[in-house]
């Protein structure tokens, strides 16, 4: 499998999935300890995160005397995502016992199947892009496999769940954008409707109208009578949860000539790739707004200064670089706790559990008692000169 050479810019050494850790740079001594990454690296936002997490464990060569590794799997396939692959990558992850700790997974179907499986060994995942709400649902879990547990004591995100960053973006487009009537539509899918459900609620409490619901369907692609109804409820602004794959942003393009130029289009991260840009046409501007669980940062190590900002590929790469960072400080505190030996995958957990007030370049970071931040991330995007481009990163509030 080939890899990024660039890699190497940041850290000493970086090695391929499924193999074993290549050794250090001569003037490095002591033991090795590792932390890894697993992202599918198909584009330029996870082969971003990548190279994020890299320039964190370039920053700390070192740990108490012990040489700090990076391992970096790909569960990409012949350039595309392939689930066997990612299975493999963790069962890699995890047979190497200097690993203590992944950054990843990228996204919530994966993460299901994986967080079983690390955490059978305590081996602690902290994601920047995970948001499935079911992920850390408690007293039950959507993990899957015949030997998955109820939960996942080993998960840990800084990252929005899906109804925090539709509450989010409830209050944003009530108190920032002072829009009072909304039309609230959703595709097919439970991540549809867990934000449309979210979104409504929070409006209500926000003192504005819902005037309007209803759901589509991405093999009708007549979305206008929809629309004509949500207009003529008095909506004002539309918000929709929903999958750009599932014709989400096609209805953003049937808004033209029923709803005004300046009326806004709102939804969550499910709509931030090309295909939503292509479907939206002659309506894919400064209107049309993505409410993403990250946040930009307002200064940048000079580690990440390389890679694209405010873009649709920075979305999640600086949340893997304080992923790593969250990762690498918990090692160096178990290392102190278990008096200066390596600790286990298990003191490492129980490290990352305790991690209050970190302060990351994209927020300040206290895990709850269900691994989700308490103070998440969350921003938005709009499309800009035919480009997803950030907009502004909403206030921080505690996730509820």
């Amino acid at each position: 499998m080939r890899r990024r050479a660039v890699a190497l810019v940041f850290i000493s050494f970086v090695v391929a999935a499924c193999s074993p850790l290549a050794s250090p740079a001569p003037e490095a001594t002591g033991p090795v300890i590792a932390i890894a990454s697993e992202f599918p690296l198909s584009d330029a936002g996870e082969k971003g995160a990548e190279r994020a997490v890299a320039a964190a464990v370039a920053g700390h060569p070192t740990l108490r005397g012990y040489r700090l590794a990076y391992l970096s799997l790909d569960d990409n396939l012949a350039g595309r995502f392939d689930q066997d692959r990612a299975l493999q990558n963790a069962s890699s992850a995890i047979a190497d016992h200097r690993v203590l700790g992944i950054v990843g997974p990228w996204n919530s179907s994966i993460a299901s199947l994986l967080l079983p499986i690390a955490g059978h060994d305590d081996l602690v995942m902290i994601s920047p892009s995970a948001t499935a709400d079911c992920l850390t649902a408690r007293p039950k879990a959507c993990l899957q496999g015949a030997t998955a547990p109820a939960v996942a004591t080993n998960f840990f995100r800084i990252a929005a769940r899906n109804t925090v960053a539709a509450r989010t973006a409830a209050d944003f487009a009530v108190d920032k954008l002072g829009i009072g009537r909304f039309a609230v539509l959703r595709d097919r899918t439970g991540y549809g409707r867990d934000l449309s459900n979210a979104f409504k609620s929070e409006v209500a409490g926000a003192g504005a109208q819902v005037v309007f619901s209803g759901s589509f369907s991405d093999t009708d692609p007549s979305y206008a009578p929809l629309l004509r109804q949500a207009q003529a409820a008095g909506a004002e602004a539309l918000f929709v949860g929903g999958l750009s794959d599932l014709g989400a942003c096609r209805v953003r393009g049937a808004m033209s000539g029923i709803f005004p130029d300046d009326a806004y289009f709102i939804s969550g991260d499910g709509i931030l790739d090309p295909t939503c840009i292509t479907d939206a046409g002659q309506k894919a501007d400064e209107h049309l707004i993505a409410t993403v669980s990250a946040r930009e940062p307002q200064s940048v190590p000079a580690g990440l200064k390389g890679l694209v900002r405010g873009k649709i590929y920075d979305a999640y790469n600086s949340a893997a670089y304080d992923c790593a960072q969250i990762l690498i400080a918990a090692i160096d505190h178990a290392i102190q706790v278990n008096n200066g030996k390596i600790p286990t995958r298990e003191q490492v957990l129980r490290a990352v559990a305790a991690t209050t007030d970190f302060n990351g370049i994209t927020g300040t970071y206290t895990f709850d008692a269900n691994g989700d931040a308490v103070r998440p991330a969350v921003s938005f995007y709009y499309v800009r000169d035919g480009a997803w481009t950030f907009w502004q990163n909403a206030p921080v509030s505690t996730a509820r």
